[in-house]
């Protein structure tokens, strides 16, 4: 059985208590990772930075949606690219994984060394973004039982790796965002896009997934998530 690390999204430093310093970590993720056959481990940080061995002990990541881009998402990537471990990104797991690309593009550029997480908090605290804001994508709520109202066509592009794992090109998901990776560093393959153009799916090799849509909503995407568990 693999152990798939669930790495959340966080609340940190944003009030006077620190009891609302908080990590999520969604039901709808987990569930849908021990249906495929998988072990959930949750990956924690300390103050928005990962504790590397945990990330050893995982043969495989899920980064679940959210506000905010921690360093530690970005080390999360980091450190499966680096190893070859698979990872999907789901909505800001997407997100994050565009980010992670631009980011090492931006070092590249700058001649820059060392932690792409710690690069990349710089580069926040001085109010870069690589990510666009977009409209109509967004629902406040994921509707119990109604999951499907919050869902719209998809169209997957043969020859990609979600193709490969969906079986289709055209799928319908669920849409819970205001922002969207529309400019991915080289080597970054678009695979999926909305109607309106809006970047829905996103990868790397064969071991990089990034859905801007949401695949644990249900269990109707499943393949996607049986990918890990190979």
């Amino acid at each position: 059985m693999k152990k798939v690390g669930i790495v959340p999204t966080a609340d940190l430093f944003y009030t006077d208590n620190v009891y609302d310093d908080k990590y999520h970590f969604p039901n709808t993720y987990v569930t849908r990772a021990v249906e495929a056959g998988m072990l959930p481990i949750g990956i924690l940080s300390v103050d928005g930075r990962v504790i590397k061995e945990s990330l050893e002990e995982c043969d495989c990541f899920i980064l679940v949606g959210g506000k905010r881009i921690w360093p530690y998402q970005i080390q999360v990537i980091d450190h499966a690219v680096k190893t070859g471990k698979k990872v999907l990104g789901i909505c800001l797991g997407c997100q994050s994984i565009y980010t992670y690309f631009r980011v090492v593009e931006e070092m590249k550029k700058q001649g820059a060394t060392g932690d792409p997480g710690e690069f990349w908090e710089r580069q926040k605290q001085a109010g870069v973004s690589y990510l666009t804001q977009v409209e109509g994508h967004r629902w406040n709520v994921l509707p119990r039982g109604r999951e499907d109202d919050t869902k719209h066509k998809v169209f997957v592009k043969e020859g990609t790796l979600l193709h490969e794992l969906v079986g289709k090109t055209e799928i319908m998901g669920a849409s819970l965002h205001t922002f969207a990776c529309m400019d991915p560093a080289p080597g970054v393959v678009v695979s999926a896009t909305a109607a309106d153009g809006v970047v829905e799916a996103i990868e790397y090799g064969r071991n990089i997934l990034g859905t801007q849509f949401h695949p644990d909503v249900d269990n109707k995407l499943s393949s996607i998530f049986d990918y890990l568990a190979r």
